[in-house]
């Protein structure tokens, strides 16, 4: 009985956790189209660029929180650790470049140097909510007792 609630709770874990990384994963995806934007745009309506890419953006962030706080109730330390980090990070990320659509919508001219400081705030939230993933991804493996990738057989 012990070991069949073992199995039960270790299911449950790969599930919570698989669906944190799906949400981590889109928040991921929105934000590296967003700096791939930025990176390239070339164009006059930096607001238009930014509102479409941001689009699914306010509803993912909702989802990853959702699923966040499902993985606090069944979590180990070191997955919640690495998952509340993660989280944090994308959603101050969102938050950065969340002020740049509303900046634009009220004011039209925002000088090179917010923009730039706020491109860089964005990409330093985002580097670390990636780092925090990878960590995130190596806590749920060993609490589970998955390989690296490079050790299967």
């Amino acid at each position: 009985m012990n070991q069949s609630s073992n199995e039960f709770l270790r299911t449950q874990r790969q599930q919570i956790y698989s669906e944190l990384l799906t949400a981590a994963n889109e928040v991921r995806i929105t934000s590296g189209s967003v700096s791939a934007a930025f990176d390239h745009f070339a164009g006059t309506d930096l607001l238009t660029m930014i509102t479409d890419v941001l689009r699914p953006l306010p509803q993912q962030n909702i989802v990853l929180v959702s699923k966040f706080t499902t993985v606090k109730l069944i979590g180990s330390e070191p997955v919640v650790e690495s998952a509340r980090r993660m989280v944090v990070e994308y959603l101050a990320g969102s938050e950065t470049i969340g002020w740049l659509s509303t900046g634009f919508a009220t004011d039209d001219v925002v000088s090179a140097d917010t923009l730039s400081t706020r491109q860089q705030q964005f990409a330093d939230h985002f580097q670390a909510g990636m780092s925090a993933q990878d960590d995130f991804l190596s806590a749920v493996r060993d609490e589970l007792g998955i390989p690296e990738q490079g050790d299967l057989p």
